[in-house]
């Protein structure tokens, strides 16, 4: 058994330090035992005081585990058995109840003689050896215990060792003395005469019994005060800082007296806490015992002060972090160093003081303690500790306690302010502190808005780290979206906030099969995703307690799961025919309905999984959503059985409303008699596929395949601010959580998403709160810009881009309203735009003399454009049958080639506007066209696979086949002896145009679907835009002869890039994503400014020093810079350099980036920045030590 124990820790941390009861038992007792062989006979395993295994949600676990709640949990030998003690508590005794592995026996039950012999069996081997002992005392102990071991063990002990001047037959004569009473009130004899032995009464010296007492009483309220045992050392450091001076003495004197009674009085690492529960008992109802009587409620202030001012041992950097470059896992011997620089009484302070705060009468005083400690930089190293005790999620409920304490009482406003404010700095950076300490610093406060109290009241105190060199106003308030969360492998199809207000989880179900647990206040995923649907996961919710979690899936089941384990319960519930898509637990949690694609709703035994009477039938079409009443009497149900299909149907919390989202764009009210209320909310654009009322019933959240979400005034109907726009596909599910505050979101991506319901639209329609000067100087002057040029960006994806000759203009084109747009190419400003389209912009080009663009849409037309005018030139040409996808001038500016979606290429005269000659043919969409450099010859590709060669006349000249996906692009090299094109089989291929062969192997670097190809000017490489949301570089290789990459992706956007172009000089790459963004690349490593890494057009911004961040491990330079997915921007070897919120992301610089369109957004300076080993000193002195140097200067002269 030693042998199977250490070979499961040996190299098993997580398992070491897990509080993962079920974790526990199967590595830690299953898988052992299951090694063990049966000739070693029957093994007893006694768990002894299950009643005191900590509160009842703690010991929930174990007694689910026990009962055989949690599969697998007792597979173990036959050979092995069990034996559980404990008191009869109500949980303990439901939990047990009728299962048939448990055999239940009462003390009661035991024959009194039984359990006389066994205690006379125990007293005789204790007391062995005492003179004057015998058969006769044994037996009179044994009698006077009436068959309590506890007592038993008591006497035992109180005779051994009797008190001072107490000889040990005085103590039997004493004990034996008790009159028999009842058993409880036998034990509270026992520890009267124990304490009493302790503290004699001593009639010639009363006051100094009472001292004594008052010391015992002192000792007592703080031990079973304190909301988690802790050691000696810890109790006499919580002490020393009690605010009455009498009490700051050692504990010892008291608990070292009282072994008998209490754990942890001969170890100092042993937390200090009763032996038995009754004694509990006995200390705190006065009627037991007056003298010993303990006040728990009296030792609340001291707690709170005393927690407070432990606290103020907190510092900056604690744990001595080397580095800002590496992950906290990544940290070798950083547990060590926690448990050595946060002591269990630092712990304990920083994890329960606002709960003490919270048990105390309100007083000034402590109010004022609580005022400057949430005014101090310790507010920082608080929540820096919190997050190396992995305790980070404790510190908004804890704030939001110190709110209700304080808030009726005036003279706290800043206070409250903060603690409000700091809830909202958790919310959002709370998962990268819990990744990375230093990015606490190095990130988090750069990136807090510079209106917040945070920003104002510690930004001076760090003076080298990040600044804002240029902001738009999302970056003056907090922003809307919070968090993005990342684990899901395909779409998120439904979330679920934890119902109860003590619970801050999320639970997500997913087209991957897998359901989700989130930490709601940090974002981190909580255990290992559950596993156990074979189909979609279609549906979760929580039960209003918060213990379980009912999912519904595509694979024709329901399942239950338990909350803290993430085990399923029981077997899958079994009864419907086809999908599960809807799954709702009941107000009380006794039942669960669920909707089907069977058209049928079914009710369920929430304990036993059992069909709760027949399924109710009536609906004609697949029943899409359901939802109990408040009052648990009613079920609403939505369906597709009528043309505009339900797809989300939600309660309003009173009971009277009823909120439903469907396929015809709208969301509708319902008064619960069915008449409607007032109009639709109208605004979607696409199916509004679900619908949630907030808690208090004023807000209805709706999400949409539109990819937005709107908030609606529940009452009037009326949109509340700008819809959210930051998905980037389907929303799927919302919901509130259970305080209103927050709303989180499921999308198709695979995302998920969690918004500030306080601050609807903030994103685009923000407070316009004046920057006042302190906050002004974080900018350093730079100018506070329009929120991200609003009216001068695409509001959707961009789908074209393409440089004017002569490198002056950028013009793109965009999927949102037909508008092309013209833009500095240098500066990156908006200069103009072209309005005609009536759909989609899907291709453009310039005429080689700059002076006309040709476009192409989606409403079948091409129009010319004159560019000094911005005009359109004489009529819309018209053709096509279907969307426009590419446009190519010729070289000499005088004709113009198109390909669309209706399978043609057609050529068109400038001139006259007319199609020239008969269209060529594909068999499928034209996605790409191109004029040969000499203007002979036109290449195109297709959605057939094919790449065509083509006279300028229209005359085939060749299949090209090779690719075996759609063919996106394609591009002659500059001197028209080959063809670069790119396709949805993720390839890259080179073509010699003379016998149209494939030019040696194909590329395969992109993991994603090539959508665009361009040869540099000078022919040497070739750009590739993916959607890996990547730019590569390649170059033909003679001697592997195949194309291969050079240097590492071009990292920056947020979507799939769609198409490329290089500058007429070769020196930059034009980009454009689905992210809305249009980004300009120096095209090379000549153009990447030696150790410059910056994140501003402006060079001054630059990083200092990069020498460290820049070495590879074999000692070359590397310049790999890339903003990940989850907000990272990470450089060389994946070193971490800082953390991007997600609302700063989209148009987010990159080294590599000359300009960022649209421009407004975020930009920084990172010119003072403390980084890798040296980022300790983004912090400035500290009063003290600028006073040290002061009096030394003075000193020294």
């Amino acid at each position: 058994m030693r042998r199977a124990l250490a070979s499961a820790v040996q190299n098993n941390t997580a398992l070491k330090n897990t509080a993962d009861i079920v974790q526990q038992w199967d590595k830690l007792l299953v898988k052992p035992l299951a090694s063990l062989s049966e000739s070693v006979g029957r093994v007893v395993i006694v768990i002894d005081a299950l009643d005191e295994s900590g509160g009842v949600e703690i010991r929930s676990n174990l007694l689910r585990i026990l009962s055989g709640k949690v599969q697998g949990s007792f597979e173990i030998p036959n050979n092995i058995r069990f034996i559980v003690t404990s008191r009869p508590l109500r949980d303990i005794d439901t939990e047990f109840a009728g299962v048939q592995h448990i055999q239940r026996m009462s003390m009661d039950d035991i024959p009194p003689e039984t359990a006389k012999q066994d205690i006379l069996t125990y007293v005789s081997k204790k007391l062995d050896g005492l003179p004057d002992f015998g058969e006769a005392e044994f037996g009179i102990l044994a009698e006077k215990a009436d068959g309590l071991f506890e007592w038993a063990r008591l006497a035992c002990d109180i005779i051994k060792v009797p008190p001072t001047g107490v000889s040990p037959k005085d103590s039997f004569e004493a004990v034996a003395s008790c009159d028999p009473t009842e058993r409880k009130h036998l034990l509270y004899k026992m520890y009267h005469l124990f304490l009493t032995g302790i503290i004699p009464k001593d009639k010639y010296n009363p006051a100094a019994r009472h001292k004594q007492l008052t010391k015992f009483r002192s000792v007592m309220r703080q031990i079973l005060g304190t909301i988690e045992p802790l050691p000696i050392e810890s109790l006499n450091a919580m002490r020393a800082h009690f605010p009455d001076p009498e009490e700051r003495y050692k504990v010892d004197d008291i608990v070292k007296q009282m072994g008998s009674l209490l754990s942890g009085t001969t170890n100092s690492l042993t937390p200090v806490r009763p032996l038995h529960a009754t004694f509990r008992d006995f200390l705190t109802h006065k009627s037991c015992d007056r003298d010993f009587f303990v006040d728990t409620s009296e030792i609340q202030n001291s707690l709170s002060f005393a927690s407070l001012r432990v606290m103020k041992k907190l510092s900056f950097n604690i744990c001595d972090f080397k580095t800002s470059y590496l992950p906290n896992c990544s940290d070798i011997g950083l547990q060590e160093r926690v448990s050595k620089n946060i002591p269990p009484h630092l712990s304990y302070a920083c994890r329960f003081w606002a709960e003490h705060v919270q048990k105390t009468v309100y007083n000034t005083d402590l109010a004022r303690e609580v005022k400057t400690f949430l005014r101090h930089e310790r507010l920082l190293f608080w929540l820096e500790a919190l997050g190396l005790i992995n305790a980070l999620n404790c510190a908004g409920p804890a704030l939001s306690l110190i709110v209700l304490w304080m808030k009726d009482h005036s003279g706290y406003d800043d206070a409250l302010s903060t603690a409000k404010d700091v809830q909202r700095f958790i919310q959002i950076f709370g998962n990268i502190i819990l990744h990375s300490t230093p990015h606490l610093y190095v990130s988090a406060l750069p990136f807090s808005p510079i209106n917040s109290v945070i920003s104002e009241r510690f930004s001076k105190k760090f003076p080298k780290t990040l600044r804002l060199a240029a902001k738009c106003k999302t970056n003056c308030q907090w922003t809307a979206v919070q968090n993005v969360l990342r684990g899901h492998t395909r779409g998120v199809l439904s979330v679920s906030f934890s119902s109860s207000l003590d619970r801050t989880l999320i639970a997500t179900g997913s087209e991957d099969m897998t359901v989700r647990l989130w930490d709601a206040a940090t974002g981190q995923p909580v255990g290992q995703p559950w596993q156990g649907h074979t189909g979609s996961v279609n549906s979760v919710a929580f039960s209003r307690d918060g213990t379980r979690v009912v999912t519904g899936s595509s694979d024709k089941t329901v399942r239950l799961w338990d909350t803290a384990k993430g085990q399923p319960i029981g077997q899958p519930w079994q009864g419907h025919t086809d999908s599960v898509n809807s799954v709702s637990f009941s107000p009380k949690g006794t039942l669960v309905a669920t909707g089907s694609s069977d058209r049928t709703v079914r009710l369920w035994n929430a304990t036993t999984g059992e069909p709760d009477g027949e399924p109710l039938r009536g609906h004609n079409g697949s029943v899409n959503s359901v939802s109990f009443s408040s009052d648990g009497t009613r079920i609403l149900t939505g369906s597709s059985d009528n043309t505009d299909s339900i797809n989300s149907v939600s309660f309003s919390q009173d009971g009277t409303r009823i909120a439903a989202g469907s396929l015809d764009f709208a969301a509708r009210r319902w008064d619960t008699e069915g008449k409607i209320v007032g109009q639709p909310f109208m605004g979607h654009t696409h199916s509004v596929n679900s619908v949630s009322f907030s808690p208090n019933d004023n807000l209805i959240v709706t999400g949409s395949s539109d990819k937005t979400i709107r908030l609606w005034n529940a009452k009037t109907g009326l949109a509340i601010a700008e819809p959210l726009r930051e998905h980037t596909s389907a929303v799927n599910s919302v919901s509130f959580s259970p305080d209103g505050t927050r709303i989180v979101t499921g999308c198709s991506d695979g995302t998920v998403w969690l918004w500030d319901a306080a601050e609807p639209g903030c994103q685009s329609s923000l407070d316009a709160k004046k920057v006042e000067p302190d906050s002004q100087s974080l900018l350093d002057g730079a100018k506070v810009e329009p929120s991200c040029q609003s009216l001068w960006k695409h509001t959707r994806f961009v789908s074209s881009v393409s440089f004017s000759p002569k490198g002056t203009y950028i013009a793109t084109g965009s999927l949102d309203t037909g508008i092309v747009r013209l833009w500095d190419a240098v500066t990156g400003k908006p200069d103009g735009q072209l309005e005609g389209h009536t759909s989609s912009v899907r291709s453009l080009s310039f005429s080689p003399d700059g002076t006309r663009i040709v476009t192409g849409s989606w409403d079948n037309t091409v129009r010319l454009w004159n560019v000094q005018t911005r005009k359109q030139v004489g009529d819309d040409w018209r053709g096509h049958d279907g969307p426009v996808n590419s446009v190519s001038f010729s070289p000499n500016g005088t004709r113009v080639v198109t390909g669309s979606s209706d399978k043609t290429v057609r050529m068109w005269d400038i001139e006259k506007g007319e199609q020239v000659g008969q269209h060529w043919e594909h068999r499928g969409s034209v996605n790409a066209v191109s004029f040969s450099p000499n203007g002979t010859h036109v290449v195109t590709g297709s959605s057939d696979t094919t790449v065509r060669l083509w006279k300028a006349d229209g005359q085939a000249v060749g299949v090209w086949r090779g690719h075996c996906g759609s063919v996106n692009s394609v591009s002659f090299s500059p001197d028209g002896t080959r063809v670069a094109t790119g396709s949805l089989d993720k390839t890259v291929r080179l073509w010699n145009v003379a016998d149209g062969k494939q030019i040696g192997k194909p590329l395969e670097e992109a993991a994603h679907p090539v959508n665009s190809v361009s040869f540099s000017p000078d022919g040497t490489h070739i750009a590739t835009g993916s959607s890996d949301h990547t730019i590569r570089l390649s170059r033909w290789d003679a001697t592997k002869e195949q194309l291969v990459q050079v240097g590492e992706p071009l990292r920056g956007h947020t979507g799939p890039v769609n198409f490329i172009s290089f500058s007429t000089d070769g020196t930059r790459i034009v980009s454009c994503s689905t992210d809305g963004t249009i980004r300009l690349w120096y095209a090379g490593n000549t153009h990447f400014p030696e150790r410059a890494v910056n994140f501003s057009p402006d060079s001054c911004h630059a990083l200092c020093d990069t020498t460290e961040l820049m070495a590879s491990h074999d000692g070359s330079r590397s310049t790999s810079f890339s903003l990940r997915d989850d907000g990272w921007m990470v450089g060389p070897n994946n070193r971490l350099l800082f953390w991007v919120p997600p609302a700063s992301r989209q148009a987010f610089y990159n080294p590599w980036n000359a300009v960022v369109i649209p421009g407004g957004c975020v930009e920084l300076d990172s010119s003072r920045m403390a980084h890798g080993s040296r980022w300790q000193e983004c912090k400035g002195p500290t009063r003290k030590n600028t006073k040290e140097r002061l009096t030394s200067v003075v000193s020294s002269g």
